[in-house]
């Protein structure tokens, strides 16, 4: 028994040894493998590829930012890339602080501290402390300020501007009521013409704790402030080539005069202080227009336009299979019930009805693996219909009958292994019109909102304004579409050559 095993092993070994050898020597399908296995690398590793998400993470740079590989070919001044004025932002130690701030006042009563205790819930403890502090007895009527500037000013070189930027903070203040006021000032500053620009203020007239106020030349109030629609505050501050520092200024009123017998004494906290730059170039492929990872797009992307490939595919070829089966080797009643149903289904155009029950159903995921599979199945259970019915005469098969072999036992030992070539042969062939089928549906509109699929960045570069001039944008995934499809089409043509011996090659 032990020996019987073994020979029916060592065949099998023997047989998958001389596939892959027949399989290896065709050209058609070592090209195919090949393309397959980067797709699926690519695929499989597109957490390690990249750390964006290719839906939740936007503006990663500027929106429409162009590869950064472009910089070779243009010079690496002409393009803008990401950067940002403070590598450890937070103030996370007391050298962060020291090292990084400059702070100038213009009152005795004014100090500056490092607060470890206290601190945003973004970055955590560790802040800056502006206090306030006069003593009772003494008295003072009118404003007093402090600066707080970056030591190391942005070096701004490049030929063109960035797309964005943004100002991140958080800023506490307490001890307002015992004061008129207290305003802050937010402000980039231009070295060489020792020119200012106001990104954000505020008057406290009491107490707030900690908040990060939105400072974003997006905004539509950054817009105002420097004139209004059509003006790009990034191009604006960033016209030319200088150094830019940035500069928080913080005022205290005392004016109430009331008070000026007892101790006075207000604070302001500051954390997450930084200077955010989104360039015009990023990573191997750029940004979409809303300024997301189109790379991280591709990979995952890979991800979706496989799975659906595939298993779209393995679920038509197995209801082609069972209703090819079943029509070409039971009663005749069967098979012309079941062949009449694959008449009407074939009849109805198939994207169209795609359409309309995706828009029914709803785009998710699920349902367009399962529609496109329930509608492809057609076409490979009439070729498997022809082979059984030629299959079910052949001498073997009447045998089985002679000795009283059932209908399923002839079905799976008799007739099932000799249609199984038919069954890879049209796998591979079938996947390609799967991914076709997808990238046709979210092309129009019909795509799961929670994934990117090739077909859903070609929708999104055709119907947004602009999109079409970049062609970082929409070659990538039409390409991806195109090899992937040629790759299933070669393994197809290559295991149609190797298992079909009419059709293998004589060496």
């Amino acid at each position: 028994m032990a020996t019987s095993s073994t020979s029916k092993i060592s065949f099998t070994v023997g047989r998958v040894v001389k596939f892959l050898k027949l399989f290896l020597a065709n050209k058609r399908g070592t090209i195919g493998v090949i393309i397959l296995l980067i797709s699926l690398i690519i695929a499989l590793s597109a957490p390690l590829l990249t750390p964006n998400d290719p839906v939740k993470d936007t503006y990663v740079a500027g929106d429409f930012a162009a590869p950064t590989w472009l910089s070779w070919f243009y010079g690496a001044e002409s393009f803008c890339p990401n950067s940002q004025l403070i590598s450890n932002p937070g103030f996370p130690t007391m050298s962060s602080l020291t090292n990084e701030w400059n702070f100038t006042q213009t009152s005795g009563y004014i100090d500056v501290f490092y607060e470890p205790n206290n601190g945003s819930d973004v970055s955590g403890p560790g802040c800056a402390e502006i206090l306030f502090s006069r003593p009772s007895g003494k008295t003072l009527a009118g404003v007093v300020e402090t600066h707080l500037t970056s030591k190391i000013p942005y070096d701004f070189h490049y030929d063109s501007s960035p797309k964005r930027f943004t100002c991140n903070m958080s800023i506490r203040v307490t001890g307002v009521e015992n004061l008129k006021a207290v305003s802050v000032i937010v402000l980039m500053k231009r070295l060489e013409n020792d020119t200012s620009y106001i990104l954000w203020d505020k008057k406290f007239s009491s107490s707030e704790n900690w908040k990060a106020p939105h400072i974003d030349s997006y905004s539509e109030a950054m817009i105002t402030r420097f004139g209004g629609v059509p003006t790009d505050p990034a191009a604006v501050v960033f016209s030319q080539r200088d150094q830019i520092a940035l500069t928080v200024r913080v005022f205290f009123e005392d004016t109430k005069l009331e008070m000026d017998k007892k101790k006075v004494e207000a604070t302001v906290f500051i954390d997450d202080l930084n200077l955010r730059i989104y360039g015009n170039t990023y990573s191997l492929l750029g940004t979409d227009q809303q300024g997301r990872d189109i790379f991280s797009q591709i990979t995952y992307g890979a991800r979706i336009s496989l799975s659906v490939g595939l298993i779209a595919a393995f679920l038509g070829v197995v209801i082609g299979l069972v209703v090819g089966l079943a029509a070409g080797y039971l009663s005749t009643l069967v098979d012309e019930v079941l062949m009449r149903f694959t008449d009407i289904l074939l009849v109805l155009p198939g994207l169209p009805l795609l359409i309309v029950l995706i828009a029914v159903l709803g785009p998710s995921l699920m349902n367009l693996i399962i529609l496109i599979g329930l509608l492809g199945w057609m076409g490979f259970a009439r070729v498997v219909r022809s082979q059984v019915l030629s299959l079910k005469e052949r001498p073997y098969v009447e045998a089985a009958k002679a000795v009283g072999a059932g209908r399923f036992h002839i079905i799976t030992k008799h007739i099932l292994p000799n249609v199984m070539s038919l069954v890879y042969v049209s796998l591979a062939l079938s996947v390609p019109s799967a991914i076709l089928s997808e990238a046709a549906l979210s092309f129009l509109g019909l795509f799961d909102p929670t994934v990117v699929s090739w077909g859903r960045m070609l929708h999104d570069a055709q119907t947004i304004e602009g999109g079409l001039d970049k062609w970082w944008w929409w070659l990538p995934p039409g390409l991806s579409i195109a090899l992937i499809s040629v790759a299933f089409i070669l393994l197809g043509y290559a295991l149609d050559e190797v298992l079909n011996p009419r059709l293998r090659r004589r060496r």
